[in-house]
């Protein structure tokens, strides 16, 4: 009861909240660290005993943030130091007894109270009561106070915004890079909120590891939420996605109506026998219902079960893009249509109605993309009537609560880096930026692709140096290759991440140095991608026709040409109007040859620019009825269905391969793949420095579970809260 919580320390606590009501502590399970210290210690040694390799600290609700409602936020840092040695003191025992199997404490690190992708205002969708600078600085001092309390691991956990869990995971960075401490090994697991398989935020298990992949993290899986049984389909998603370990501690069945679980300790360890006599365990547990003896009964249970083997890794991946849902470029997946629309350069309505504020209409402009089959949507805001970093925020807030436009992923586009930034800071999928390049030199441009993979996102590379815009096929090549080398060498940049563009020029302006630039592009697409592996290729194609204003029909045959024979050498994404691209077919013959001559710059006696520019006028004056039969053909398109122009788009299949070994990064350039880790660490060395009260090294944690998780599976605890409700505390508990 409340005085359970308050004890002797909070016994005088009389803050008020904001209604005027005085604050109760009781349900503040984090506060016990202080109040009923032996009482949280006993607690992890009973899990500990029961078989746990890994207890998690009694932190899930220990930031400022959720701290907040108690009025407790002055205790923060020291809550998850106490917390932390709590737990250490109790793995220092348990060893002690088991020298043969060191205990390790996992920082728990919780969701809070808040989400930065669902708004709380049914009024205001763009609203949100947290910002995601607020977020990270309060994990920031969460995290501080758990790795001087002497945690072996963090655990970001329950999570049900990826958003949130984006921040966590940003901050464990910041952290790390302000400190210059060794990064912990950090566990990340989500929970799906019914068997729609999706989060509260609205994303699948699919989607959140594509979101989360950046972290480099030593396991993936899922909590909370459901009963095993409701649970493995889901999982089992994770373990064919996730290429390093998983887990699993799900609650003891569904909550019954008094909010309980009934499933005893044999029913649990039954459910999730299931999952270990697949081959689907790495690490298992229990959360919420679940006590010690569920623990024990699992480990009894599955002992003889072999563990998951981590899969084989592909030579050359692919990207991988989220919104609500996956977006997996294969080969199959074909050329992908990014929707230009909502683009203040690609739309003059949508331009107007931003300009103006007219927020509800300019996402009708969004939503218009989605139904003419788009496969990505670019977001820009890039104008001098608005300030452009507040109307990217505003925008992609307002994008990730209409489901229908939140399930593609996002291209944030800006020329700009603090409207970049902004866009990132409000999006839960994996993202693409468009742009970075050389021209701002080389330690300005490692630094923004550094920030890119902290927030989990692909990123475009423009084909500038510090000289300017690469024009030619030498130059695009030249700058590609060297982008490349950089961002492989420096950080190891996921090479699957990264996406070219070679610059789209205009041609057939009359000038003769511009004939080139179709030709060129085209070419150094296709050896870029040849040395260079696992990158992709866009393009900006109004660029290509930029001429010919005014002539649209002119500018979309132009550009269907185009695709027609950039596509099979490696462009795989390009911003586009979808639905306003005839397929190569719907373009009448003569036309066809005009528009190749122009864009491969050959033809049989060198004046096919001229003829272009004289065809293009006939399309802007047409002759009049009387001439009509003496004039050459002008242009035809047939009428073409959105449907029909994207199925044409993507059976165009790219010939280029690429069989050049990868760039080899630089020693400590980006994160370690931590679930490849090899080495021998003597158990007995590791026993001795936890029994002592000390902390193994990250890279000794590692090792020491790559080899377990070779041969056995291992176990988590997750229900202190359950196990603390079974003590029925009263407020002067809590007070201390």
């Amino acid at each position: 009861e409340e005085a359970d919580y308050r004890g002797d320390r909070f016994k005088d606590f009389n803050a008020i909240d904001a209604n005027g009501v005085p604050v109760s502590l009781k349900g503040n399970n984090d506060l016990l660290i202080f109040s009923k210290p032996d009482l949280v210690k006993d607690i992890h040694k009973e899990y500990f005993a029961a078989g746990s390799d890994i207890c998690e600290t009694n932190t899930f609700n220990g930031t400022g943030i959720s701290q907040a409602e108690y009025k407790m936020q002055e205790v923060v840092y020291e809550m998850n130091k106490v917390g932390a040695e709590l737990a250490k003191k109790a793995a220092a025992e348990v060893t002690k007894a088991e020298p043969h199997k060191p205990r390790f404490v996992a920082g728990a690190v919780g969701p809070t109270s808040r989400t930065l992708s669902v708004s709380p205002s049914v009024e205001d969708p763009s609203f949100r009561n947290v910002t995601w600078d607020e977020l990270v600085e309060s994990y920031v001092e969460q995290i501080g106070g758990l790795v001087d309390g002497g945690v072996d691991l963090l655990m970001i956990e329950t999570i049900f915004d990826t958003q949130n869990a984006k921040a966590a995971i940003f901050a464990v960075d910041e952290y790390f890079e302000r400190t210059k401490k060794e990064r912990l090994p950090v566990m990340l697991s989500a929970t799906i909120v019914d068997n729609s398989g999706r989060t509260l935020s609205g994303q699948t298990i699919e989607a959140f590891y594509i979101s989360v992949k950046h972290a480099k993290a030593f396991t993936v899986g899922i909590n909370c939420a459901l009963g095993a049984a409701q649970m493995k389909k889901f999982y089992k998603m994770l373990c064919d996605m996730n290429t390093g370990w998983c887990h699993v501690y799900p609650n003891a069945g569904l909550p019954n109506a008094m909010g309980g679980y009934d499933e005893d300790p044999d029913i649990f360890s039954n459910n999730l026998y299931d999952y270990a006599k697949d081959g689907l365990l790495n690490f298992v547990g229990g959360c919420c219902g679940t006590f010690p003896s569920h623990i024990k009964a699992l480990a009894d249970r599955v002992k003889e079960c072999k563990p998951r083997q981590l899969p084989e890794l592909p030579k050359y991946p692919v990207m991988q893009l989220s919104g609500l849902e996956p977006c997996i470029l294969t080969p199959e997946k074909g050329f992908q249509l990014v929707g230009e629309r909502c683009n203040l350069m690609g739309s003059a309505k949508f331009k107007k109605l931003v300009d103006a504020y007219k927020w509800d209409e300019a996402m009708e402009v969004c939503l218009a993309q989605c139904e003419k089959k788009a496969d990505i949507l670019d977001f820009n805001f890039d104008s001098d009537l608005i300030d452009g970093q507040s109307a990217m925020g505003k925008f992609m807030r307002l994008c990730v609560t209409e489901p229908n436009v939140a399930r593609l992923p996002f291209m944030i586009d800006s020329s700009k880096w603090p409207v970049i930034e902004e866009g990132l800071k409000c999006v839960q999928g994996k993202s693409i930026v468009n742009s970075i390049s050389l021209k701002v030199g080389e330690e300005e441009f490692l630094r923004q692709a550094k920030l890119v993979m902290r927030f989990g996102a692909a990123v475009v590379i423009m084909a500038f140096d510090e000289q300017g815009q690469a024009a030619t096929f030498e130059d695009k090549v030249r700058i590609c290759q060297r982008s490349y080398k950089l961002l492989r060498e420096k950080l190891n940049f996921p090479p699957e991440d990264i996406i070219f563009d070679c610059n789209v020029l205009t041609i057939a302006t009359g000038l003769p140095e511009h004939n080139g630039y179709g030709i060129d592009f085209i070419n150094a697409v296709a050896e870029i991608k040849r040395t260079c592996p696992c990158v992709s290729f866009s393009g900006g194609l109004s660029n290509l026709s930029f001429s010919f204003r005014g002539l649209n029909s002119v500018r979309d045959a132009m550009h269907s040409v185009f695709l027609y024979h950039c596509i099979p050498k490696g462009l795989n994404m390009s911003i586009v109007n979808p639905g306003g691209l005839p397929r190569y077919e719907d373009i009448d013959e003569n036309t066809r040859k005009l528009c190749e001559e122009v864009i491969l710059n050959k033809s049989a006696d060198g004046n096919h620019v001229e003829r272009f520019l004289e065809f293009a006028e006939r399309v802007k004056n047409p002759p009049a009825p009387a001439d009509l039969a003496l004039a050459a053909p002008t242009l035809s398109i047939k009428k073409s269905t959105p449907e029909q122009q994207t199925a044409f788009l993507k059976s165009l299949k790219c010939e280029v391969s690429c069989s050049t070994e990868h760039v080899v990064p630089e020693l400590g350039a980006g994160l370690p793949d931590v679930c490849r880790l090899e080495g021998c660490i003597e158990t007995e060395k590791v026993s001795q420095k936890i029994i002592a009260g000390g902390t193994p090294t990250p890279s000794e944690v590692l090792k020491y579970f790559n080899n377990q998780l070779k041969e056995r599976i291992c176990f988590l605890d997750g229900g202190m809260g359950t196990r603390i409700q079974a003590e029925k505390l009263e407020e002067a508990d809590y007070r201390g």
